[in-house]
Parts: C-alpha cells; sequence; structure tokens
C-alpha cells in the first residue's frame, strides 16, 4: 500500500516536466502526486496515471506564498506521508527508497527533513545537532496526522523553518535524516554521496519503549 504522495505547486514554469521526471525514475515506485496548477490550467501533458493535477484559483500572490497552495494540494492526498517537492527542483533517484527505510527503521518517527543541496551547499549542515532559520528548507516528509492536528503552513519568506519549528515546538517525533537527497534547481548532478549526522529532536531512539498501564 503506498504511504507516500509528493505536493507539488506550480505556476506553469517549463521545468515541472523535469521535476516529475526525477519521479519516475525513482527506484522505488511505491508513490503518488499531486501537482496544483496555481491560477492556471495545465500546461502540459500528464505523463504518468500516478500523477494527479489539479487546478485551483490562485493561491499564491507572492513568491514566497507556496505554502498556500501546498495546504490546499494535502487536503486531497490519502496516504499517510506528504512530501514536497517543487516545480523547479528535483529528487535523487533513491528518495523513495531512502523515505521508506528510515520510516521502517525509525517507526516512531512523525517528520524527516532529508538534507537539501544548493549552489554547492547542504543544507541542513552536515554536521548540525539541530536545524536553523536559514539552513533548512522543503525537503522533508511529515506524517499526514500532523496537517490534520491543525498544524499548516503560514505565508512567510521562511514558512518552511517556521513550519518546522511549529512542530518541533509542539514535540513531535523528528529526524535529520544523513542523507542527501533533494537538489535545488539542478537536473544534472544529482549523485551526490556525502552523509551527515542522523540527528533525533524530541525522540530518543534508543529509550526503552513505554510499558502500558494494565
Amino acid at each position: 500500500m503506498t504511504s507516500l504522495t509528493f505536493i507539488i505547486p506550480t505556476i506553469g514554469r517549463h521545468t515541472l516536466s523535469g521535476t516529475l521526471t526525477c519521479l519516475i525514475n525513482q527506484t522505488n515506485q511505491d508513490w503518488k502526486a499531486i501537482v496544483i496548477f496555481d491560477g492556471l490550467a495545465p500546461n502540459i501533458k500528464n505523463p504518468d496515471s500516478r500523477i494527479t493535477f489539479i487546478q485551483t484559483e490562485k493561491l499564491g500572490e507572492s513568491r514566497n506564498s507556496a505554502g498556500m497552495v501546498r495546504n490546499y494540494g494535502i487536503t486531497f492526498a490519502e496516504t499517510e506521508w506528504i512530501a514536497f517537492v517543487d516545480d523547479d527542483d528535483c529528487l535523487s533517484p533513491n528518495y523513495v527508497a531512502l523515505f521508506y527505510s528510515e520510516i521502517y527503521t525509525y517507526k516512531l518517527v512523525e517528520l524527516i527533513i532529508f538534507r537539501m543541496f544548493f549552489e554547492g551547499r547542504v543544507y541542513p549542515a552536515l554536521h548540525t545537532d539541530t536545524f536553523h532559520l536559514g539552513d533548512v528548507g522543503i525537503s522533508f516528509a511529515v506524517k499526514k496526522k500532523i496537517f490534520e492536528d491543525g498544524h499548516i503552513f503560514t505565508p512567510s519568506d521562511v514558512e518552511d523553518y517556521l513550519y518546522l519549528d511549529t512542530i518541533k515546538n509542539n514535540q513531535y517525533k523528528m529526524m535529520i535524516s544523513p542523507h542527501i537527497t533533494y537538489f535545488v534547481r539542478n537536473y544534472g548532478n544529482i549523485s551526490n554521496a556525502a552523509k551527515g549526522k542522523r540527528v533525533f529532536i524530541n525522540y530518543d531512539p534508543n529509550a526503552p519503549a513505554p510499558v502500558p498501564e494494565p
């Protein structure tokens, strides 16, 4: 059973076809995707039956309001987990395989931040102990239940960080994966094999499981 849906807001960039190709080329094909055309009709042909195209009235009124479009798209998702990719970015071919490996190994985690590569830097930094403003982006997967709990994106220049910070402050179990899987405006060199430090937030994977009350 598919557990992961990618939410992709778009304003009709020509790069969307490349983004969808990155999904179709995944080594693990167990995924779905929802593309939200923000204020325009679809301008490309849907290349795969796992991808759903949705057209909406204009939601994002500025370059920093993609979160409103994501919020809308999430309401159509039926999987346990939601992930994100923008229409001018690309994922490594093993993103989905690594996602399933992470959630099967760390079953209690509710949000996974994957490393993002942009202009020669990795975000979050490879050896960080947490995430910081300016050092994290949309390269994460989150349980849909967190949205159902009322935690949605709020438009801002730093809406991705603010969303993650809210999740942290609400004590959800988070992990920063060591793997670099998200490449910003890059469809060429997506084979970066460097790995970072695995970080757990609000969660100790070595702690004994709580004993249920009789």
